[in-house]
Parts: C-alpha cells; sequence; structure tokens
C-alpha cells in the first residue's frame, strides 16, 4: 500500500466512523451557544498556531480545547473546528496545499476524532452529566486520542521513510504521553470552569493561558538564543585552532547541525569560474546536493554580500522533490578565494529565524579569518616540505613519507626504491647554465609523476637526484618501472635556453639504483644507502644510463645486477 492510499483509506475510515457516531449521537448545539463555540474556535485556533516548544520537544494544548467542545457540543462541532482551523493552519505555514499530505493530515484528525468519540460512548459518555460522572469515558476518550494518534502517525512514517521501526516509534512517545496528559488536565479543568460559569469561566482560563503560552514563548525564545550563542562561542573556539582545511570545514558542518532538528550543512567556495562543494553533513543527499548548487549559482549575486534566510523554499523549482523549506545562506570572504557559502537547510518552515541569521553570520565570520589562516599555513607548510622548482615534495617530505610508509608495510609485503640521479648535470649547467638546469629538472620531474600512479610517489631528494618509492612493490616490479622511466627520459628532447639567449634542443640520460625492503634492508636509511650504493657503483661506474639492483649477498660488498 502507497502512501497516497493510506492517506484515503484513513480519510475514507475516518468519514464512516464521524457519519456513524455522529448518527448515533447526534450534535448538541443551540443558537445561543453561537458566541461560546467561537470563543472556543478561537482558543483551538491559538493553541493550534502556538503550541509550547521546548527544545526539539512541543508540548500541544489542543486536546484541551478538544474535550470542551465535544463533551459540550459534540462530536461534528469539534470535526467542524479541527477541520477548518488545520485546513487554515497547514495553508498559513505552508501558504500552498500538497494535496496527498492535506487529505492524510486532516483525514488522521478524523479518525482519531471519531474513534476517541466511539470510544467515549462505548464507555458510557453522555453530553447531558456533569464531568465527574463522565470520568472514565473521557479517560477513554484521552487515551484513544493517544493511541490512535500514534498508530496513524506509525503508519504514515512507515510509508514515508521504511527504516521507521515500531520500538523507534515508541522512544519518540514518550514525551507525548507527559503532553497528552497535561493538556487532558487542563481540558478536565476547563470543563469544570465552563459547568460553574460558563461563557465567563471559559475567559477566566483562556486569557491566563494566552499570557502563559506567550510569557512561555519569549522565555524559550531567550533561553534559545543564548543556547545558539554558547554553541557558536564552543564551536568557533574550536575550529579557530584548527589548521588544516579541510578538517576546519569538516567540524563545521559536522558540528553545526547538531544544533538544530533535522537540518543539513553544507559549505561551498567559489574557486575561479567554480562553486564547489567543499563539506556537507551526513545524510545530505547528492541530488540535493546539486538543486543546492544549482540555486545558489542563480541567485549567487544577491547572496555574496550579507546573511539571507528564504522561507517556503519548496515553492523555488529547483527544490522540488525535497524535504527543505527553510534556507540560510551565510557568505565569508578571503584573499584564498573570491568568497564562500555557509549554508543550512530545515524540513520544517519554522526552524529558523532572525536569531538564527545572526548565529550564522558570526559563524560565516569567524569561518573567513579561520580559512585564511589554514589556507596561509598549508602554503606555508607547502614552501617547507615542497622545491620550489619542481613542485615535488622536499628531501624532507620524502623521507618522512618514506618512513610512514614501511610502518604501514605488513608482513609479506614488498616496498621498492629507486635512486635516480641525472647523468652529466654539471655539464649542462656548465656548458648552458643554471637556467637550463632549472629546464631540465622540472622536465624530468612531469617525467617521473606522469610514470606513478597511487600510492606511488617521487620526491627530489637534492641536486639531481631523485628517489620514487614503490610500495606494495617488489624487485621485478622496480625493475620494470626503472627500464620504463630510464627509456622515457632517454627519448625526451628538452629545449633549453642557453647563456647567449638562443634555444637548443639536448637529449638526458639518468641512472637509477634499486633496493628493496624487506629482501635487502630493514629501514629507510639503509633502503636508501643500498639504492645509492646500486646506482653509482651499478649504473653510474657500468656506463650511465642503465638501471641496477642491489642484492645483498655474503660473496660480494656491493653485488649487482643491471639491466
Amino acid at each position: 500500500m502507497s502512501f497516497k492510499q493510506l492517506a484515503t483509506g484513513t480519510t475514507l475510515l475516518g468519514l464512516i466512523l464521524v457519519c456513524i457516531v455522529a448518527i448515533s449521537a447526534p450534535p448538541n448545539l443551540h443558537t445561543h451557544d453561537a458566541l461560546i463555540l467561537l470563543t472556543l474556535f478561537g482558543l483551538y485556533g491559538f493553541t493550534e498556531f502556538f503550541p509550547l516548544k521546548r527544545d526539539q520537544f512541543s508540548i500541544s494544548l489542543l486536546l484541551c480545547v478538544d474535550l470542551v467542545i465535544f463533551v459540550k457540543f459534540g462530536l461534528v462541532a469539534l470535526v467542524f473546528t479541527s477541520q477548518i482551523v488545520h485546513l487554515f493552519s497547514r495553508w498559513y505555514r505552508q501558504r500552498k496545499f500538497e494535496f496527498w499530505k492535506t487529505l492524510a493530515n486532516n483525514g488522521m484528525f478524523l479518525f482519531i476524532n471519531g474513534g476517541s468519540a466511539a470510544v467515549f460512548y462505548l464507555l458510557g459518555g453522555t453530553h447531558h452529566d456533569k464531568m465527574s460522572i463522565n470520568l472514565v469515558p473521557l479517560f477513554g476518550y484521552c487515551a484513544a486520542h493517544f493511541l490512535f494518534n500514534h498508530f496513524i502517525l506509525y503508519l504514515y512514517f512507515r510509508k514515508l521513510d521504511s527504516t521507521t521501526t515500531f520500538q523507534g516509534h515508541l522512544k519518540r512517545t514518550k514525551f507525548d504521553i507527559f503532553s497528552t496528559l497535561f493538556a487532558a488536565s487542563l481540558g478536565f479543568l476547563v470543563i469544570m470552569l465552563y459547568e460553574g460559569d460558563g461563557l465567563y469561566g471559559l475567559i477566566a482560563f483562556g486569557m491566563p493561558m494566552v499570557l502563559c503560552v506567550y510569557v512561555f514563548k519569549l522565555f524559550n525564545d531567550v533561553w534559545r538564543s543564548n543556547t545558539l550563542f554558547r554553541n557558536l562561542a564552543a564551536l568557533t573556539g574550536d575550529f579557530s585552532a584548527e589548521l588544516e582545511v579541510e578538517a576546519l570545514f569538516a567540524r563545521v558542518t559536522e558540528e553545526l547541525p547538531k544544533w538544530f532538528d533535522h537540518v543539513h550543512c553544507v559549505i561551498f567556495l567559489r574557486q575561479g569560474d567554480n562553486l564547489v562543494a567543499i563539506s556537507r553533513s551526513a545524510g545530505f543527499r547528492p541530488y540535493e546536493l546539486d538543486a543546492l548548487h544549482r540555486y545558489l549559482v542563480q541567485q549567487e549575486a544577491s547572496l555574496r554580500d550579507e546573511p539571507t534566510l528564504t522561507k517556503r523554499l519548496a515553492e523555488d523549482p529547483q527544490f522540488a522533490g525535497t524535504v527543505y523549506r527553510n534556507l540560510v545562506v551565510a557568505p565569508f570572504h578571503s584573499s584564498y578565494a573570491d568568497y564562500g557559502f555557509c549554508c543550512l537547510l530545515a524540513p520544517k518552515n519554522n526552524d529558523f529565524d532572525a536569531t538564527t541569521l545572526d548565529a550564522v553570520s558570526i559563524l560565516a565570520n569567524q569561518l573567513s579569518v579561520s580559512y585564511h589562516n589554514a589556507m596561509r599555513y598549508e602554503s606555508v607548510e607547502k614552501q617547507s616540505l615542497y622545491d620550489e622548482l619542481t613542485q615535488l615534495p622536499n628531501h624532507r617530505y620524502g623521507e618522512k613519507r618514506l618512513a610512514e610508509e614501511l610502518e604501514r608495510l605488513q608482513d609479506g609485503e614488498s616496498l621498492s626504491l629507486l635512486l635516480i640521479d641525472l647523468d652529466h648535470f654539471k655539464k649542462i649547467n656548465d656548458t648552458y647554465g643554471h637556467l637550463a638546469g632549472n629546464v631540465v629538472l622540472r622536465t624530468v620531474a612531469q617525467a617521473f609523476e606522469s610514470a606513478l600512479q597511487e600510492p606511488e610517489f617521487v620526491s627530489r631528494y637534492g641536486g639531481e637526484e631523485f628517489i620514487i618509492v614503490l610500495p606494495g612493490s617488489d624487485a621485478a616490479r622496480a625493475l620494470f618501472l626503472g627500464e620504463f622511466i630510464r627509456e622515457t627520459v632517454e627519448r625526451l628532447c628538452v629545449p633549453v635556453p642557453t647563456i647567449d639567449g638562443q634555444t637548443v634542443t639536448i637529449q638526458l640520460t639518468v641512472s637509477i639504483g634499486i633496493a628493496t625492503c624487506p629482501d635487502e634492508a630493514e629501514d629507510a636509511l639503509s633502503l636508501v644507502r643500498f639504492a645509492d650504493r646500486a646506482m653509482y657503483v651499478g649504473a653510474k661506474r657500468a656506463g650511465r644510463n642503465r638501471v641496477a639492483l642491489y642484492r645483498e649477498e655474503k660473496e660480494s660488498a656491493i653485488p649487482r645486477q643491471t639491466v
């Protein structure tokens, strides 16, 4: 059964229940009750639009007014009141009717009202007796109201999300038990006041209730703002010390959604002509990311100057098919990127307000500073770990990576190291100048990089020497790759500038020494030393433009194999 079929079935069953119950127990209405009904209608609408909210929990007082309308005026009056209020409430909050969701919502209330009324009458309840006589039927009405409500909600949630379990739904109902008891207690009090003083009793209850709800809302807003800015201070304190760009953004997209209910966070950066999603919170789907990206690109000019809060997001065609209703976009700027956007998306229209906008705006400003610091740190770190001429890792970083790869080496695995030296490099510098030598170094560096695949890496070891580390490669694989690199360099024709400003084309050769762990060495120092000896003795002394493999044997101090 689909969600649409379930919504239709619930509505039809609710209508049947209401009709049967209404026929068996006609409404108890009189013309002089019009003012009282109008007052109750206003109270019902007030409790619908202003529930008592605390964190992610909400206490609805609908049941207290629901009880009075039903007990004193019957099911028909209650159904008309609830259907009108819920229809208007749904339209006001979303500014449009989604037919199937509206049908499901109003059908659920029809079923709840009809089913609860049936239980009331089956337990002997009447509309003419005092509340003290109707206590058992009233308790039955409240219990049925709670059970029917959560049973239908479970069926709906199950259709919308197949991962929903009955046990999981029960956990979410714990707070609603308290909410129902609280609202039912107030409902009994309102019935007593109405039985004693009529309309004046309702006014005596309604005015303080409205005032209390308003004061509670003010208190909750202040408490929420205080909590929001405390969380903001803690988060900015955490990530302000973060000096890795990816970790910085990941920290924000992980922590920021925790402040709200079912909210996702995405951070975009403008990098040249592209707006790139750098980080997103877990559970944010690719098609939702595409929708947000299209929206930002379309609205980019109006979003990049100041924070914006967009409500009724579902009306935007870019977000058709998504569950999101609210969007906060806070821009941030840095000299390392044109600008970026910190985005928060919520599935409910009332999740974000002006306080949220202020908090996210402050967060984005701090993010600008932290991003700038992290990029500056990465730039300085790159200068210290990478060779400026070839853009390869330098000696320090190469040895660090080699040590890390050796630590990761498991039993039975191999790691090979190639030490490469450019033949006659000093002669190139002496003949054509150091600018020509620089061109040669950059050219061979690119050739070495293009010959490798992850996790293999190359670094400039010093001068005209390079090392290549091959995790998981044995001597045979290293020999094959070494010979491939040697032939690649030999085929290169490198145009270089001369001292007198001319350009000439030269050819290059390299000598390569290879050592393998654990066959020849157990540590990084020995591995480099043995590869170096293989290169000088097995390749250089043998005539250069060769690949030599170091072999540790008892018969010779420096045995080798050349190819």
